[in-house]
C-alpha cells in the first residue's frame, strides 16, 4: 500500500466538508492533517462519524495533529496518531486494521417495476335512479334548511329586559367597633380587626420667652484714695486692681488713669467695676491692691461706688418650656399622620383619634430655665404609632345589619355608605368606635324564573302587560329585542336577560346601555 494521500483540514472545515474530501480521494491510505484550530473532529462522537466514512469508503484514516491532547484522543477511538505527517508515512503499518470491502445493498423496494391495474368498466345506472337520487337528496336538503331556519329563529333572538320593583329607602346607623386582637370580622358583635402602625418623627421650634426677672447691669464706677508707703515718688498705672476684703466673693475694679504718688503721700484715681452687674459698695470697702503694686501703696474708697443698677429682663421659664412642647408635639403628630398614610392599603383609613406617643427618644431644649434670653428652642423626637382599619371590613359589617332591618318579602338591590366621625369614648367591644352610615333601596323579591316563563315566544306588548299583571312593578318594565323586527321575545329562556334595577339606576343603566 502507498505512502496514502494527504488531507489537510483548516479552521473552517466541518464534518460535511471532510465527508466531501474524503469520496474525491476514494480508497487508500489516507494522513488527516488537522491544525490547531481544527473544530472536526475534536469529540469522540467526531471520531466515531469519521470511522464509519472510513469504513463506507475502504479507507485506512491516520490522524496527524501538533495537540498531544488530540492526538491521545484519536488513539483512544482506535485511529493511528502522529505528530507529522513525514512520521505517518514512514511507517508502513498503521496501529488500526484496514476495512473489509462491503457488499453493495441489493436493490430496494422502490426500484420494483410497477403494474399498472385496468380498471374494470362500471355500467352507468339508469335514468329513473338517478331521479330518484336527486329527489332524495334534495329533500335532504329541505329538511336540512328548514332545521337550520327554525333553530336560527330559537337561538339567534335575544332579548334585554329591565324590571323595576316596587321598594322602598332603608337608612340604619352602625357602631363599628375596632380591636387590635381581632382575628376576623364578627358581624354580629359589629367588631372588625385593626392593625397598629408607627413612625419615628423629629422637629425643631423657637418660641419667644415670657418669664421676666430683676437683673442687675451696668458697670459700678467710683473713686479710690491711694496712699504711698514708699520714700519716693511711685506710679500707679492705669488697669491696676484693687478689690474688697470679702474672703467669699470679693469685688473687683480695675483703676482707669495713672496716678503719681508722692513720696510718703497721696492721690485719688478713678475705679471701674470689671464684672457687669457688681460692684456697688460702700465706703471704705474697697481696701486690697493686687500685683506688685500690693508691697507699694495702700488703698480704700472715701465714698460708695454707684452704676450696677437692676433691670427686669426676659428669662426663661417652665411655662415656655410646656408650650414650646405643646406646639412642637402637635406639628410632630400632623407629621406622623400624613407619613403613617403612605403606609396604608388602598382600602385602608387611618384614625387620627388613635394616635400616640409611645416613647421621647430625644427633648433638648437650647437655653436653661431662668436663663436671660429673648427665646428658647425645644428639638423633639418622638415614636408615634395608630390605628388602621379596611373600609371594606366596616362596609361589610354595615352591610349585614342592613339586611336585617329589610322588610319582608324585600330584597336589597342597591346599598351605599358613609363613614361617620370617631366616637370619642369606645361603645362597642374594641378600641375605638365609628359610625357608619347604610343607605339601601330594600325592593319586592321578583322571582326571575317566573318572569321568564311569562314572556317567553311572547309578543313585545303581551310580555309587557303579562310582567305588569303578574309583578308588583314600580313602572312599565322595559324590554329591548334583537333584531328589532321581529317584535317578539326569544323561546329559548337562555336568550333572555333580566335586570332588576331601583327606579334611579335604571334610568342610569339605561343611559349607559345606549353609550
Amino acid at each position: 500500500m502507498s505512502n496514502g494521500s494527504v488531507l489537510r483540514l483548516g479552521s473552517t472545515d466541518d464534518a460535511v466538508a471532510v465527508s466531501h474530501q474524503l469520496e474525491w480521494l476514494g480508497p487508500g491510505r489516507v494522513v488527516l492533517a488537522l491544525d490547531w484550530d481544527s473544530p472536526f473532529p475534536s469529540r469522540p462522537l467526531d471520531f466515531e462519524l469519521l470511522r464509519r466514512e472510513a469504513a463506507r469508503r475502504q479507507q485506512e484514516i491516520a490522524v496527524i495533529s501538533p495537540d498531544f491532547e488530540r492526538r491521545r484522543l484519536a488513539r483512544s477511538c482506535g485511529f493511528p496518531a502522529f505528530g507529522t505527517v513525514d512520521a505517518a508515512q514512514q511507517t508502513h503499518v498503521w496501529a488500526s486494521h484496514p476495512p473489509e470491502r462491503i457488499n453493495p445493498p441489493p436493490a430496494h423496494w422502490w426500484d420494483a417495476p410497477v403494474e399498472i391495474w385496468r380498471r374494470r368498466p362500471v355500467r352507468t345506472p339508469a335514468v329513473w335512479f338517478r331521479w330518484l337520487t336527486l329527489l332524495f337528496r334534495l329533500a335532504v336538503f329541505a329538511i336540512a334548511l328548514t332545521i337550520l331556519i327554525g333553530t336560527a329563529y330559537i337561538v339567534i333572538p335575544s332579548a334585554k329586559v329591565t324590571l323595576v320593583p316596587a321598594g322602598q329607602t332603608v337608612t340604619t346607623i352602625v357602631a363599628v367597633s375596632m380591636q387590635r386582637e381581632a382575628e376576623g370580622i364578627d358581624h354580629g358583635g359589629q367588631v372588625i380587626p385593626a392593625r397598629r402602625l408607627g413612625v419615628e418623627v423629629e422637629g425643631y421650634v423657637e418660641v419667644e420667652t415670657t418669664g421676666t426677672a430683676d437683673i442687675a447691669s451696668g458697670y459700678a464706677a467710683g473713686e479710690v484714695l491711694f496712699t504711698n508707703l514708699l520714700a519716693e515718688d511711685y506710679l500707679v498705672r492705669a488697669g491696676t486692681t484693687v478689690r474688697t476684703s470679702s474672703s467669699s466673693y470679693p469685688v473687683r475694679f480695675r483703676t482707669t488713669a495713672d496716678v503719681m504718688l508722692p513720696a510718703s503721700g497721696q492721690a485719688t484715681a478713678p475705679v471701674e467695676a470689671l464684672q457687669e452687674g457688681v460692684g456697688n459698695v460702700g465706703a471704705f470697702q474697697i481696701n486690697q491692691v493686687e500685683g506688685v503694686a500690693g508691697s507699694a501703696v495702700r488703698v480704700t474708697n472715701p465714698t460708695p461706688t454707684s452704676g450696677a443698677e437692676p433691670k427686669q429682663t426676659r428669662v426663661v421659664d417652665q411655662a415656655d418650656y410646656d408650650r414650646a412642647k405643646r406646639q412642637l408635639t402637635q406639628q410632630l403628630l400632623d407629621q406622623a399622620y400624613s407619613d403613617m398614610l403612605g403606609l396604608l392599603d388602598p382600602t385602608e383609613i387611618l384614625l387620627r383619634q388613635s394616635l400616640r406617643i409611645e416613647a421621647v427618644p430625644k427633648e433638648t431644649y437650647s437655653r436653661f430655665i431662668t436663663e436671660q434670653a429673648d427665646s428658647v428652642g425645644l428639638n423633639l423626637r418622638l415614636l408615634v404609632s395608630g390605628l388602621s382599619v379596611d373600609v371594606d371590613d366596616a362596609e361589610s359589617v354595615a352591610y349585614q345589619a342592613l339586611v336585617r332591618r329589610l322588610p319582608e318579602g324585600h330584597m336589597l338591590v342597591a346599598a351605599d355608605f358613609e363613614l361617620g366621625e370617631v366616637a370619642e369614648e369606645d361603645i362597642g367591644y374594641g378600641d375605638y368606635t365609628i359610625f357608619v352610615t347604610a343607605h339601601g333601596y330594600a325592593a319586592t323579591s321578583l322571582d326571575v324564573a317566573y318572569a321568564t316563563s311569562l314572556i317567553r315566544g311572547q309578543r313585545v306588548e303581551l310580555a309587557m302587560e303579562r310582567l305588569n299583571t303578574g309583578l308588583e312593578l314600580a313602572e312599565d318594565p322595559r324590554i329591548e329585542v334583537n333584531p328589532t323586527e321581529l317584535r317578539r321575545l326569544p323561546v329559548l329562556p337562555l336568550r333572555i336577560t333580566i335586570s332588576v334595577l331601583p327606579a334611579g339606576l335604571a334610568d342610569e343603566a339605561l343611559v349607559l346601555a345606549n353609550q
